[in-house]
């Protein structure tokens, strides 16, 4: 039987097509099969497709499916949807499938390193002005403003100040000062920041038989900053911390500080972000402003049970020694995050546990180590000196911390032990005719 020529895999994979939520679509071509391997047309009337695989080995084994019965020479794929590990390498391969049942051999592997994808930078949509709507002649009120960004957050800004009248004065941390005035007057508040202005409109109140007498008044110096927020934050978990500025004149008002931590990450908004650890840890949050500091002391609680994710993407290939024994290659890949997505922190240590069971229930009764202790994401074992020839077998994989603490099993993968084959009949005779 003729042999169709395999697929010639064109080397590199096309742009990405942008897609919201940091999806993204890729094309991979090839060239089309007219031919048998020995450069025969196929002939008229037999139809073509192909058939899309990539995997994480090189040798192109456990081959996971991008597309079948493909009428095309292309084949378009989410690598997240796919499950391609950001940064890592996979290896692309086809083969062709004529009508009539043929199929050809794989194509040689293309190697392509998955991208990571950048997450778009956050922008400042709009600002909002908030405080009373009303002072009196000869008091105050003070003004805030909200910024909200592109990414839906709203947090306390400090914008520039000003005002259009003369019959108030507002300072740079937003306390409207009125002066005396002959009626009601109304006075545009105006917040500037990030190249975004919001108003609002303050009528300043005539107050009737009200004598204003001028009273020397010197500006207010910046007496201490005081940091406001969660005395403690569960690793994996966020709290958001705020900065109060207590006046020489005995006010205090609301700033944006410059935010800093030993531990963990603070954004300018005061979002602070605690790393994963091993048992509670002390941290610090500091605020510093106008020359002055506040600090405030968050304990990050370490959170029991905290798990790491199961094991994925369990491959066979082999086998790997042929002689008096035959080894085989199990390989997974590797355990990064918890079960809930967060990365382990660094300096963390992950070791594995095979078993094996010719049971697909699983049990725990059925389940049999195979071994345990391993550091790398493989494992070489003799099938034939512990499991049934031509029997199945199912394999599962769990990952354990350092600290103890045990994943999931994975998913099951099914493999079968096979011998050479039945031994030949003998004993052969003739019998005589009746």
């Amino acid at each position: 039987m003729r042999k169709i020529a395999p697929c010639l895999l064109w080397v590199g994979i096309l742009t990405a097509l942008a897609l919201p939520a940091s999806a993204e679509t890729r094309t991979i071509t090839w060239s089309p099969v007219t031919s048998y391997s020995d450069g025969t047309p196929i002939e008229a009337g037999k139809t073509v497709s192909y058939a899309a695989y990539w995997t994480t080995d090189p040798g192109l084994g456990s081959l996971r499916t991008i597309g079948t019965s493909l009428t095309t020479t292309s084949a378009t794929f989410d690598p997240g949807v796919q499950g391609m590990t950001r940064g890592g390498t996979v290896y692309f391969t086809m083969k062709t499938v004529l009508n009539t049942g043929e199929e050809s051999a794989l194509s040689p592997a293309s190697a392509w390193v998955v991208p990571v994808v950048t997450p778009p930078a956050v922008t400042l949509g709009s600002i909002a002005v908030s405080g009373p709507t009303s002072v009196n002649e000869g008091g105050t009120g003070t003004y805030t403003a909200a910024g909200t960004w592109s990414d839906g957050t709203t947090t306390a800004i400090s914008p520039t100040w000003s005002e259009n009248s003369t019959y108030a004065t507002i300072s740079t941390s937003g306390v409207l000062t009125a002066s005396a005035v002959p009626s009601n007057q109304a006075v545009t508040v105006t917040a500037t920041f990030g190249g975004r202005t919001s108003t609002m409109s303050v009528t300043i109140v005539d107050v009737p038989g009200t004598v204003p007498v001028p009273v020397p008044v010197s500006a207010a110096t910046l007496s201490s900053i005081a940091v406001g927020g969660p005395t403690s934050v569960s690793e994996g978990g966020t709290a958001t911390y705020t900065a109060t500025a207590t006046w020489s004149d005995g006010t205090t008002t609301t700033v944006t500080p410059t935010w800093s931590t030993n531990l963990g990450t603070i954004s300018a908004a005061g979002l602070f972000t605690p790393p994963n650890v091993t048992s509670n840890q002390a941290a610090t949050v500091t605020a510093t402003y106008g020359g002055r500091t506040g600090t405030m002391s968050v304990t990050i609680v370490d959170v029991p049970g905290a798990v790491p994710a199961a094991v994925k993407n369990l491959g066979i290939t082999g086998p790997m020694v042929s002689g008096t024994t035959t080894t085989w290659r199990l390989t997974w890949t590797p355990v990064t995050t918890f079960t809930n997505g967060t990365p382990l922190a660094p300096g963390r240590t992950v070791r594995y546990t095979v078993y094996w069971s010719d049971t697909s229930t699983l049990t725990v009764n059925s389940l049999r180590e195979l071994s345990s202790g391993i550091s790398e994401p493989a494992l070489d074992f003799d099938p034939l000196s512990r499991m049934e020839r031509n029997r199945k077998t199912y394999f599962v994989v769990r990952a354990i911390l350092d600290t103890g603490e045990e994943s999931p099993l994975s998913a099951a993968l099914e493999w079968v032990a096979a011998n050479a084959g039945p031994k030949a009949p003998s004993g052969g005779f003739i019998k005589r005719k009746h």
